[in-house]
């Protein structure tokens, strides 16, 4: 395992993601740009253009060394997690678009497409700067743990023990202490560990498990639309249900497509008056994936983008300047 890149600009949402969010798609991917928003009034959902011509992706979402634990004295090379993420990120627009174009020609067996995607989603998720808290209360647990291999002992320890002069600016513009800045890139560090005899990263096994959990009811909405207008979170995602039973996540897939993800505990679709010796049975099942289509619908594109802006850190940002579905 090789972290050594000389990287400084790091995209916390990847520019192939946001790309496909581009207000001019068709420019060299050096040159596209995206629309950016600051959200004024979150009850209100009021926001206002920063400017007409855009923002440049490149320098979109980033941050100098936020994922750097370890850098060198007296040359540019840096220690971080940017080979680690491109495993994901090289999947995401042949994923998406694989998974629309099935759409368009009327596929149904995309469930390998929406698993793969959700693992990526997922990762956005964690490595996200402005939901440092939300994350560690979810995955922090694995800060606690340590590599078996000792090679990647080794490259676990330079997290904590690395030099990285970014460190306290970086703490102070996101408002994090030191020790859960380090816990967090621990924490990313042991997302991509095995968690499978076969290899398979704690990453992707979580991902999976969350679809093949006994008792467990997983949902999945596409909806596209003819022209773009799906707004991308300066947080990745947002939430769509509010059930102690059930969690539901919203991503967006390019200006013109979401995907909605809905996980379900079997007592939140059982009938109450069920019999329990019906319900157990059925909790002891694995279910299939329910999949659902949808192609230019403006309440669910309502919904979507509402949540987008209530739920973003500060900015939300779209292909379109204006007339935004709200």
């Amino acid at each position: 395992m090789d972290l050594t890149n000389e990287t400084r600009n790091q995209h916390f949402l990847p520019q192939v993601e946001q790309r496909l969010n581009a207000h001019n798609p068709d420019a060299p991917a050096s040159k596209q740009r995206i629309y950016a928003f600051k959200v004024i009034d979150r009850e209100a959902l009021t926001m206002q253009l920063e400017s007409k011509r855009g923002r440049s992706i490149a320098n979109n979402l980033s941050f100098l060394d936020l994922f750097t634990f370890d850098t060198s004295f007296d040359t540019s090379e840096r220690m971080n997690f940017e080979s680690l993420f491109r495993q994901y990120e090289n999947q995401v627009a042949s994923l998406t678009n694989s998974l629309l174009q099935k759409m368009e020609t009327g596929q149904r067996d995309n469930t390998d497409e929406v698993v793969d995607l959700f693992a990526a989603k997922l990762l956005n998720f964690s490595r996200n700067p402005y939901s440092v808290t939300k994350v560690l209360n979810t995955f922090g647990v694995l800060a606690d743990y340590r590599p078996t291999d000792p090679k990647k002992q080794r490259l676990f320890d330079r997290i904590v023990e690395g030099r990285k002069p970014q460190q306290a600016w970086l703490c102070a513009q996101l408002g994090l202490s030191d020790t859960d800045y380090v816990k967090w890139l621990k924490m990313l560090f042991m997302l991509f560990m095995e968690g499978t005899p076969s290899g398979e990263s704690m990453l992707d096994m979580t991902a999976r498990s969350i679809f093949e959990r006994k008792g467990h009811h997983a949902a999945v909405l596409i909806s596209r639309y003819s022209k773009p207008g799906c707004l991308l979170s300066d947080r990745s995602f947002s939430t769509n249900i509010d059930r102690p039973d059930a969690n539901g996540f919203d991503f967006n897939l390019s200006s013109r497509a979401f995907i909605r993800y809905l996980f379900i505990e079997t007592d939140g679709v059982v009938p109450p008056a069920a019999p329990r010796h019906l319900v157990e049975m059925y909790r002891q099942q694995t279910h299939d994936v329910q999949l659902m289509h949808f192609t230019d619908n403006e309440p669910l594109l309502k919904g979507f983008n509402r949540n987008v802006v209530y739920q973003c850190y500060s900015h939300v940002f779209c292909a379109i300047p204006e007339g935004i579905v709200l």
